[in-house]
């Protein structure tokens, strides 16, 4: 298997059915994943900040670090790819608060309803959120399979979401 990490304010697209997507560390940041089985595409992006309205400047530089440029460009390269809207498996994992205990800021719950608000824009919802909480996450999205695995910090990992079958795989 070939591993595709995606970084901080990061994403990508893969159609190499050998590939795992995987991104580590999500606290308040979150991670939007897309498969579509028949055309073997999947993605992801792992954005930090809720809207590019807050730096457009580097929106323009970095799309994917805001969750509004980040979602939709992820959403337009599966679409690129061969992705078809009515065939998308959508997952999100993340929007924890795990630096900011007094909840001045709180990122991870922005984050979080941005979310929404970008899946929303896009005619998507996502199928599985495991979002909140206050500890860290790891996901994989397998490009075959379109299986997501999570880890959570100091638990073992565990199957998130498997593709479903209205999507025309088991």
């Amino acid at each position: 298997m070939k591993q595709l990490v995606v970084g901080v304010g990061d994403g990508g697209v893969s159609r190499n059915p050998d590939a795992v997507i995987t991104t580590y560390a999500l606290g308040s940041c979150i991670a939007v994943m897309m498969h579509d089985p028949v055309a073997q595409v999947a993605g992801m992006v792992h954005y930090m900040l809720p809207e590019s309205s807050l730096a457009p400047e580097k929106a323009q530089a970095q799309p994917w670090m805001f969750a509004d440029t980040g979602v939709a460009r992820l959403y337009q390269s599966m679409l690129a790819q061969g992705a078809e809207k009515r065939r998308l498996a959508v997952y999100a994992a993340g929007g924890a608060q795990v630096i900011d205990d007094n909840g001045v800021f709180n990122i991870g719950k922005r984050n979080c309803l941005a979310l929404r608000k970008a899946l929303w824009k896009a005619g998507l919802v996502a199928q599985v959120e495991e979002t909140g909480g206050n500890l860290p996450r790891t996901v994989r999205l397998e490009v075959a399979s379109g299986k997501v695995w999570m880890q959570i910090s100091g638990q073992g990992e565990k199957l998130l979401a498997r593709q479903l079958e209205r999507h025309g795989a088991a």
